[in-house]
């Protein structure tokens, strides 16, 4: 749950994810992603200003916001720049891996360079292959970051053995959000070869995503999976079936350890574990990669803020020795260089198919050099 509140303290006039109360004295505005924690007071009305979003998100937007009169889309990896009411700043959407259409915002100035991640999920490989990150490593002043700390893998997603005993036998999967588990569910369709069953209503935020084609249907009976919202269609409340329901959470598995398994069987249900955000090893790699000067959390949880700011700083100690030894092996590295101003463009970054995507769920067998990750933008 984001706790972020809006405004972006280094470019003043600048609001990101939070949109009600005192952002709306505001005059310019950036959103992540389309989740409902980070879209807090659009229902409010139009906006003073333009709305900076990535293309997924501008079609979700506009179905559900179609009050929202001055959307704007930024490409991935394409340094625009964005007016403010005193001077301009350069903005760059990074892929963020958490859901369609997620990014993060890299506001850059003259005096002043900052990386704002929103929710996000990248692998160490993922990170090392975007070439953005390698141009900033080591000039952030202040990255704000996901703090929502998640494992590290998914591990036996219990469907195959249950779908194949016969047709009436259901699967139930109970997201904990209406959007998000995307890509969890687009490598379940791709695993079982059976499209999963949504709501017509539903199945609008994805008519204009072609990386979704044929994950879904509309038809309950159809599919033996179901990812229909509470309290399920007709299919899976029927007498006649054998329903499994299963929960992908990880909040279940706060304290996990070592010696437990990844998934928990009930009478009722099954909770396996997963997250669309980076576990604590994901994040440690991305902060000690990009060695920022302060880092700040997006998402503080009262009941969890002392372990979540040990661990911060913990990986901000392992930043500092990293400094130090590279000081050590090299003394001109504590001097930097000028650096020449830089224009980002499609030419400059590398692309990877997207069924070649993959996030949470990834194979055992990983390539030894990962492709970069930055989807493909289709042509128009």
């Amino acid at each position: 749950m984001s706790t972020f509140p809006g405004p972006l303290v280094e470019f003043p006039g600048v609001s990101v994810d939070r949109f009600d109360g005192e952002n709306r004295e505001n005059s310019v505005f950036f959103l992540s992603h389309c989740h409902t924690d980070h879209m807090v007071g659009l229902h409010l009305g139009a906006l003073p200003g333009p709305l900076y979003v990535s293309e997924i998100s501008a079609v979700i937007l506009r179905q559900r916001y179609p009050q929202l009169e001055d959307v704007r889309t930024l490409e991935i990896g394409v340094e625009t720049e964005v007016q403010l009411k005193n001077g301009s700043v350069r903005v760059t959407a990074i892929p963020a891996g958490h859901c369609p259409g997620s990014v993060m915002f890299l506001f850059e100035a003259p005096t002043c360079r900052v990386l704002y991640t929103g929710d996000f999920r990248l692998r160490e490989k993922d990170v090392r292959n975007i070439r953005v990150f390698e141009r900033i490593r080591g000039k952030l002043d202040n990255v704000y970051v996901d703090f929502n700390i998640s494992l590290q893998k998914l591990r036996g997603f219990p469907l195959p053995e249950w779908t194949a005993k016969s047709e009436e036998h259901i699967v139930w999967l109970k997201t904990p959000a209406h959007y998000g588990s995307e890509f969890l569910f687009k490598e379940i369709h791709k695993r079982t070869r059976m499209p999963l069953h949504i709501e017509p209503w539903n199945m609008a935020d994805y008519a204009y995503i072609p990386d979704m084609d044929g994950v879904f249907t509309v038809d309950e009976k159809q599919s033996q999976i179901h990812a229909c919202w509470k309290p399920g269609c007709p299919v899976v409340r029927s007498s006649g079936k054998k329903v499994r329901e299963i929960l992908p959470t990880a909040m279940f598995w706060t304290n996990w350890k070592e010696s437990r398994d990844f998934v928990k069987v009930t009478n009722f249900n099954i909770r396996v574990c997963y997250s669309s955000h980076s576990s604590m090893r994901e994040l440690r790699d991305f902060i000690t990669f990009l060695r920022p000067a302060s880092v700040k959390l997006n998402v503080i949880q009262e009941s969890k803020k002392t372990e979540m700011y040990n661990a911060l700083r913990e990986i901000l100690a392992q930043v500092d020795a990293d400094k130090e030894k590279e000081v050590a092996e090299d003394p001109a590295a504590e001097t930097p260089v000028a650096e020449e101003p830089e224009i980002i463009s499609f030419k400059s970054i590398k692309f990877r198919d997207k069924q070649d995507v993959e996030f949470s769920m990834n194979s055992e067998e990983e390539p030894d050099e990962a492709p970069a990750f930055i989807p493909k933008r289709k042509k128009r």
